[in-house]
């Protein structure tokens, strides 16, 4: 089959797996349980689950090809099934190879060519279990469609607001202040929390967080897309030559910057900020980007505050031209 198919089968299915929170631990992990999977329905005689495992392990693997971009050679080859002990070798060794592609603390030379051989002769070794009447390309489509219905039961059950207290009065009086400190103290709704705001990001080239609170969720964004991250910080706090803007805030100017080396001109950058509610800081954020020859691919906050008074204000409606997110609105 041509290699721009499964490819685009896959960027769909990585999509759906982003929505159901599973990361390239998670695909991992499954790989190794349902190739003992196969195996345990092989010496059952039971073919029906042993090609519903196979297919299972197949999407999974080339689910982990995908976000490593290796190379895989995807034509199926009609052979006899393969001896247990070489799978379970070929799974392992699979594993190190990527493992240390990915961490590159190995002292072996783990590249891109290595993962790809690895991987192709692991996806050999699956294919040589799975259903002789379906290609590989019907495979990876039956799984996409089979796990878009059940994409939402990974998380469906979490209502973050739950994790967001209403602290009345706070800095200053009339001021209805939204602590994410629950949130941050709860593992699961801080993971729900990560990957809604990574799904936004995923397109981006780089990551960009605003000085303070913002980076408190640019290194997990940053980290589960293996994206570089950038800080835009107040005036004074970054070292070396910066480029720089002044904005306007209720009561006075202030100064953000980012140090001008830092991307690469018409990058795409993706700004990552807590809080939504004036838009005066973002607003300068989107000017200071393009300001260096960058792009503002997206805005993603975790909350944003949408009451009438706010969301008329002129910066906030000088800034809808831009794609932007927020995973908790408050009216």
């Amino acid at each position: 089959m041509e290699t721009k198919n499964y490819k685009e089968i896959m960027s769909e299915y990585k999509d759906i797996e982003f929505k159901a929170h599973v990361n390239i631990d998670d695909v991992l992990n499954k790989v190794t349980q349902e190739a003992w999977e196969i195996i345990e329905a092989k010496q059952d005689w039971d073919l029906e689950e042993m090609y519903k495992e196979a297919q299972d392990t197949l999407v999974n693997v080339v689910s982990v090809w995908y976000e490593l971009w290796a190379d895989l050679e995807f034509d199926r080859k009609y052979t006899t099934e393969v001896w247990f002990g070489k799978f379970i070798v070929d799974l392992g060794y699979w594993n190190t190879k990527v493992q240390a592609y990915r961490q590159r603390y190995s002292r072996e030379k783990a590249n891109i060519e290595i993962v790809s051989k690895v991987t192709n002769e692991l996806i050999s070794d699956i294919l040589s279990f799975a259903d002789p009447m379906k290609n590989p390309t019907e495979m990876l489509e039956a799984n996409t469609k089979k796990f878009l219905s059940r994409a939402g039961k990974y998380y469906e059950d979490i209502n973050l607001k739950d994790y967001i207290a209403d602290v009345p009065d706070f800095p200053k009086p009339w001021i209805d202040f939204k602590d994410i400190s629950p949130l941050l103290k709860n593992r699961e709704a801080l993971r729900n929390m990560i990957f809604q705001m990574a799904f936004d990001c995923r397109n981006a080239d780089v990551i960009a967080g605003l000085d303070a609170r913002g980076f408190i969720f640019w290194e997990a964004i940053a980290n589960l897309l293996n994206k570089p991250f950038v800080m835009i910080r107040k005036a004074g706090k970054l070292p070396g030559e910066t480029i720089w803007i002044k904005y306007w805030l209720e009561y006075g100017t202030d100064e953000i910057e980012i140090q001008k080396w830092i991307i690469k001109n018409w990058e795409k950058v993706a700004l990552v900020d807590d809080l939504l509610a004036t838009w005066g800081t973002i607003k300068a954020a989107t000017k200071l980007v393009e300001k260096a020859w960058w792009e503002v691919n997206n805005i993603s906050f975790a909350i944003s505050l949408d009451e009438d008074d706010l969301v008329n204000m002129s910066a906030r409606q000088q800034i809808q031209k831009y794609k932007i997110n927020s995973v908790l609105q408050y009216n």
